[in-house]
């Protein structure tokens, strides 16, 4: 039986271990800047140098943005770059200084950065260089509203962003209008976000067309054994799925053992009842690492001129940037649709695009990580203060 790890020793073996996977960070770090720089990541159906990223290391967006964002400042970060090779600081720590410091400071901040917690580290930078998130992304103007949707388990959350105080304040005066009229109308418990499910339930209720008020819908599905889910999302917890079945509109699908039924070649069009199934199944583009689950359009894998049928073991959602690319001829697309993990989609000379990854080479021997870590002292913002580095001309330190 193993000895029991003291506080002193685990700190020790995971203080290395962080150490070396920073060094592992950094080399990962000089490849995809030498991938960005020749153009080595454009290739069949590849969106980005992130999306390339994401196919071949596994990692989740989040993390590949971050490297990104670091290899395209690499030559601007020297200081911070030498410490994360020799392991002296973790990826997100450089992540948040290649976010907010600017190239005449790399110096100072790179001191600061080895002491500091990734929290410290943002509070004391994005306070301190108040302008250079900006300066660093010339081509996102200041006033571009955005709109970001995620739900992860039982929660859904929007975040509306815009440098548009006007536009704001309207979109404000809508929900409490809304929240206003609910309250008036018997709830006294009403909140905002009630009162923005109401400015939903109004711009939908509004819609005239028919079709549009189709495509525009909220499905939830149901089986016999009780259980429920949101189309394209996850599973519903019971008691939402009751409240809605009570009182939503129920659009009955015919199935068979849990399947559409099979169109065959009768028709080439898929039919809504089909396309419904078939998206809720893959919930998103079927391309590796998109995530595109908005406006999908379902493709016959053996295409319906060449004798495919039009059924679920033929069809599978992509976007339309994806379908296009396929007709194209840029990739092809291999497997069982219904499958999580039965489709093979190969580029133009046959190579797999979501390679088999092979044996990893036995660890080269490098030196030692440098680690230390945090302080763990408390950041006091106020004494805060970082030095341009020498010989930088007075306008780029301003």
């Amino acid at each position: 039986m193993d000895e029991r790890l003291d506080w002193v020793t685990a700190s020790e073996k995971v203080g290395t271990l962080s150490g070396q996977v920073a060094q592992l960070h950094a080399e990962l770090i000089d490849v995809t800047a030498q991938v960005i720089a020749d153009d080595a990541w454009a290739g069949a159906g590849i969106r980005s140098v992130e999306h390339f990223l994401e196919i071949q290391t596994g990692l989740d967006r989040h993390t590949v943005s971050k490297l990104v964002k670091i290899a395209r400042r690499v030559p601007e970060l020297p200081e911070v770059m030498g410490l994360l090779r020799q392991g002296s600081v973790t990826l997100d720590q450089v992540a948040v200084v290649a976010q907010h410091a600017p190239a005449a400071f790399s110096a100072d901040v790179a001191e600061f950065a080895q002491y500091a917690t990734v929290s410290q580290l943002r509070r004391g930078l994005a306070g301190y260089f108040h302008d250079t998130d900006r300066t660093l992304t010339p081509e996102r103007p200041s006033q571009e509203a955005s709109v970001q949707i995620s739900a992860s388990g039982e929660r859904f959350r929007l975040t509306f962003m815009t440098g548009d105080m006007v536009a704001g304040a309207l979109v404000e005066q809508a929900i409490r209008e809304a929240k206003d009229a609910l309250f008036t109308a018997g709830n006294s418990e009403a909140t905002l976000a009630d009162g923005l499910v109401e400015v939903a339930h109004r711009s939908l209720a509004a819609i005239s067309d028919p079709s549009r008020s189709k495509r525009f819908q909220v499905l939830v599905h149901l089986d016999t054994q009780g259980q429920s889910w949101l189309h394209k999302r996850g599973a519903l917890p019971q008691h939402v799925a009751d409240r809605y079945t009570c009182q939503g509109q129920l659009i009955p699908v015919w199935e068979t053992d849990g399947k559409p039924v099979a169109v065959g070649r009768a028709q080439r069009i898929v039919p809504d009842r089909v396309r419904r199934l078939i998206e809720d199944r893959d919930k998103g583009c079927r391309y590796p690492a998109c995530h595109s689950s908005g406006y999908l359009e379902v493709h016959h894998k053996t295409h319906w001129r060449d004798g495919g049928p039009t059924d679920p073991s033929n069809l599978l959602c992509l976007c339309s940037f994806h379908h296009d690319e396929h007709h194209r001829g840029s990739f092809t697309i291999h497997g069982e649709p219904e499958r999580i993990d039965g489709l093979t989609f190969r580029n133009h000379r046959g190579w797999p695009i979501t390679p088999t990854r092979p044996e990893p080479p036995p660890r080269p021997k490098r030196p030692p990580p440098e680690w230390q870590g945090p302080t763990g002292e408390r950041l006091e913002t106020r004494w805060l203060s970082f030095r341009a580095n020498p010989g930088t001309p007075p306008t780029a330190a301003a």
